[in-house]
């Protein structure tokens, strides 16, 4: 074929496509590395390490655990910084990519053009399980020839080709690797560009043949590739969109209250540093953990708390919580089909669905889902196929699976590793089945108690100003309450009274009295004790006469 010369980009600014000659030399460069994959691997690696947004390198064969890639092709090396990820985090990623090659390019301005691969698909090979002996190496042979100036036509390139498009995970994305190191030359033909130019991809696959063909008609335009593929992807400045929603995510980052163990002690979380810090940890270990506890121990209260410290700051947008009730489904929960109001049904996404979706957008940040009454509902229906997923070692892409309800060509659905499950369970609601082993287990669990015993809980009331004796009044008769439920054989320690009914809200409670506490009582501490003795009258009103006395 005729190739697409450099001449044909008059019609846009040279300061259009600053990405193209740093790409072009790392392709260059990137020849050298075939036999030093280790070392690619070794320094994305520590990348990601670092800080910075890169897909986990985590290989797996048909048993045992995975395992650090041991092989990488240019192509994925490619993918690492041309995802869905923001301007800086690519311009960060490239910074470094500079340096390790020692590029004399400056590192891109824009991005205008590129096509990115799916966050979910980045790689262009296998796991290890599936992959074939030597599918890495097709990859790399395409690779060097694609740098080069030629007919497609060459028959040493066409068989290259074809080769290459076969390897598992690749098809299109091949064409979309190839326009990344020599744009002027490839078109990549993903479904955006074939959208725009009204490309069909034959069913039978992509082939070397129909790729020559296209990129004969195509060039028929005059038009260099990158115009057309600018086209394709939005005529905007790339470049000045992606830094203004940087820079708008930089503002409000910074309007963020930072938020950590410090700030929970006081905001009346009545629980040593070291529990605290403990919690912490076996959240970020485990990430799925379950607060349990009797009525008004702050279950609620603390989740939210300690999402905030898991995100070391207070964003309200990377959290989502739900509450499940017996008849909360599969439906609600992660996909099923809805009426549309014209007598047919839609396919909808759930909330966990949707939220999965953002923290995988957004992999550099921590997400927080908080699941009220974890027990209420039934738990083996409403995660189905996910329950596997919540295991900390069976997170991200590489343990992918097909949904019940799934589109046609959709990709498989997992769980981001930097989502957190947080689930409450209140012990005292004799109306729930126990919890069953199978989510028992993917779950680590902690007990909260009662805190009128705890100097933590009574410095905090009189830190503000509440008046001393109403102070020692509460955990007196409330202490004396929750020993005589601890003693009833019917009941026990799960069905105790929590502190959380006498922490009100704001900072000073100077003008809280007697009266207040009563009312409490009447209102709120009554009517749960006679749900505990509903067959025992007397002992109900028993203990509310020593609780008014």
């Amino acid at each position: 074929m005729k190739n697409v010369k450099p001449e044909n980009k008059s019609s846009y600014s040279t300061n259009q496509f600053t990405w193209i000659p740093f790409y072009q030399e790392l392709a260059k460069e990137l020849v050298h590395w075939e036999n030093r994959q280790g070392e690619l691997i070794a320094f994305l690696e520590t990348l990601r390490k670092d800080g910075h947004v890169i897909t986990p390198l985590n290989d797996k064969d048909k048993n045992g655990p995975r395992f650090l890639l041991e092989e990488i092709d240019p192509f994925t090396f490619f993918g690492v910084f041309n995802r869905q990820i923001r301007f800086d985090q690519r311009t960060n990623i490239l910074s470094e990519v500079k340096r390790f090659f020692n590029l004399k390019n400056d590192v891109p301005q824009d991005f205008n053009g590129i096509p990115v691969l799916n966050n979910q698909r980045s790689w262009f090979f296998a796991y290890k399980s599936s992959r074939k002996k030597d599918d890495i190496n097709k990859l790399w042979n395409i690779f060097k020839l694609g740098i080069k100036k030629f007919s497609l036509q060459n028959v040493s390139f066409q068989k290259a080709f074809d080769e290459a498009v076969k390897v598992e995970g690749v098809k299109v994305n091949l064409t979309m690797g190839l326009f990344w190191i020599n744009p002027y030359n490839f078109l990549s033909l993903d479904s955006t560009n074939c959208r725009h130019l009204k490309i069909k991809i034959p069913a039978k696959g992509l082939n070397a043949k129909f790729y020559a063909e296209t990129i004969s008609q195509v060039s028929a335009l005059k038009k260099s590739f990158p115009e057309i593929s600018l086209e394709a992807w939005g005529y905007e400045n790339e470049r000045s969109r992606m830094i203004a929603e940087t820079k708008r995510a930089y503002k409000t980052q910074k309007a963020k209250t930072p938020y950590g163990i410090e700030n929970l002690i006081s905001d009346g979380i009545f629980l040593t540093e070291s529990e605290i810090t403990e919690i912490l940890e076996r959240l970020k270990t485990k990430k799925a953990l379950i607060l349990q506890g009797s009525p008004g121990v702050g279950k609620t209260f603390l989740a939210k708390k300690l999402a905030y410290a898991l995100l070391r700051e207070i964003d309200s947008t990377r959290i989502e919580m739900v509450q499940f009730h017996q008849s909360y489904s599969y439906d609600d929960f992660v996909r099923g089909y809805r009426p549309d109001g014209n007598g047919s049904f839609n396919l909808k996404n759930g909330v966990f669905y949707e939220f999965c979706q953002k923290a995988i957008q957004n992999s550099d940040q921590e997400y927080v889902f908080i699941i009220d009454e974890i027990n209420r509902g039934n738990l083996s229906q409403i995660f189905g196929e996910l329950l596997m997923l919540i295991e900390s070692d069976k997170r991200g892409q590489e343990n992918s699976i097909s949904l019940v309800y799934q589109n046609k060509n959709e990709n498989k659905f997992y769980i981001p590793s930097n989502l957190y499950i947080i689930g409450l369970m209140n012990l005292a609601d004799r109306s729930l089945a126990m919890v069953d082993y199978a989510l028992r287990r993917r779950f680590a669990f902690f007990t909260l108690q009662s805190k009128y015993e705890s100097e933590i809980f009574k410095q905090w009331l009189l830190d503000r100003n509440m008046n001393p004796q109403l102070v020692d009044l509460i955990i007196k008769r409330l202490s004396s309450l929750n020993q005589k439920i601890k003693e009833d054989t019917l009941l026990g320690e799960n069905y105790q009274i929590g502190h959380s009914f006498f922490c009100p809200k704001g900072d000073d409670f100077s003008g809280l009295d007697e009266n207040w506490y009563r009312s409490i009582i009447k209102t709120e501490i009554v009517p749960l004790l006679k749900e505990y003795w509903f067959d025992n009258p007397k002992k109900a009103e028993d203990a509310e006469k020593e609780l008014l006395a």
